[in-house]
């Protein structure tokens, strides 16, 4: 079969691999789409230590069914699904605990010196499957592991019904998280980047009002829409010391900011505007197999939008040229998917 095998540092290589065949419990997954998250683009440039060459990257992939392993009784080939991209143990500490997110004996598929699916097949256990409806593309049944991710952080915000949210970041975790606030009826939703073209997609996404910085301020628009109380909740999908103060500034006494952003290390933080208006400040960072399967149903269900992130589509073949690219600078580019549609 063919694949993009990582050999090295800003190496990757379209080559001829060996097939793949599932194990009992497992299932043989044709790969009908495979996103590129912006780890894997870390991972190319041998940056994080996350990827061990040679190995095949790909986490956030979803598939046709083609092959079942010994024991397989709930799926069957034809079955169209979305993959949790990682195989748990359901035996340790954690697991028992249900977070098999944190299992202590997990791989994660496409990580460290596990195949993904940047490839034309990959085998992953029949337990990790989520079928997809006919209506969800196979493009938007990769998205469900960034896609979860921010689910998550929007759920640490709380109820949001009726309520003025501001989302700083329209990466793709920013504008997926707007897109879990939009599904639950926000009185008004701000969003916040200096790119007026991602600022557009916002829009298409569900945004009422949406802010460039660098052209306005930021307070002062948030301030005159919401007389002058500022935002029940925030979304900082960024992680640099303006836009965490712009989290902070912007809320109302008694509000949530919900960190997701880790671009810098340390940020300066005013410890006094916290204390004295009694704010509240979560950090969030992964998703559990609960909260996959939730965005999975949510996207069957027809509940979310976000077809708009997704800017570009390319084959297996192309991807080595992609993945140089967006390592030099993706631009306004949101998210890329390796398609196969034969």
């Amino acid at each position: 079969m063919k694949a993009v095998v990582y050999e090295g540092p800003n190496v990757l290589t379209y080559k001829d691999v060996a097939d793949v065949s599932p194990k009992a419990n497992e299932v043989k997954l044709k790969v009908r789409a495979c996103g590129i998250c912006g780890s894997d683009v870390h991972g190319y440039l041998g940056i994080t230590g996350r990827r061990i060459p040679p190995v095949i990257m790909g986490h956030e992939f979803s598939g046709e069914i083609v092959e079942l392993g010994e024991g397989v009784n709930n799926l069957k080939p034809g079955d169209r699904v979305a993959a949790y991209p990682l195989d748990f143990c359901g035996s340790c500490e954690m697991c028992a605990k249900g977070d098999v997110h944190l299992c202590l004996n997990k791989r994660a598929f496409g990580v460290l010196d596990v195949d993904g699916a940047f490839a034309e097949y990959i085998c992953v256990p029949a337990k990790v499957c989520f079928k997809l409806k006919d209506s969800v593309s196979y493009k938007v049944g990769s998205i469900m592991e960034p896609l979860a991710v921010s689910y998550r952080a929007v759920s640490h915000a709380g109820n949001l019904t009726g309520k003025n949210v501001l989302v700083v970041g329209t990466g793709t975790i920013g504008l997926l998280a707007l897109s879990c606030v939009k599904a639950q009826n926000p009185r008004r939703i701000f969003v916040s980047d200096l790119s007026d073209s991602r600022l557009e997609i916002a829009k298409k996404m569900g945004a009422d009002t949406v802010i460039n910085p660098s052209k306005e301020n930021s307070l002062d628009v948030i301030m005159d829409n919401t007389n002058n109380k500022g935002v029940d909740a925030v979304i900082e999908a960024v992680g640099v010391s303006a836009t965490v103060k712009q989290s902070i500034d912007s809320l109302a006494f008694g509000g949530t900011a919900v960190w997701i952003g880790i671009s810098d290390k340390h940020i300066d933080l005013e410890m006094q505007k916290i204390v004295t208006r009694e704010l509240n400040v979560k950090g969030t960072f992964l998703y559990g197999f609960e909260e996959f399967r939730t965005v999975v149903e949510m996207l069957n269900e027809g509940k979310l939008n976000i077809d708009p992130i997704l800017s570009k589509e390319i084959t297996l073949e192309e991807l080595p040229e992609t993945m140089a690219q967006m390592a030099a600078g993706a631009g306004d580019i949101i998210k890329v998917t390796v398609v196969n549609n034969d």
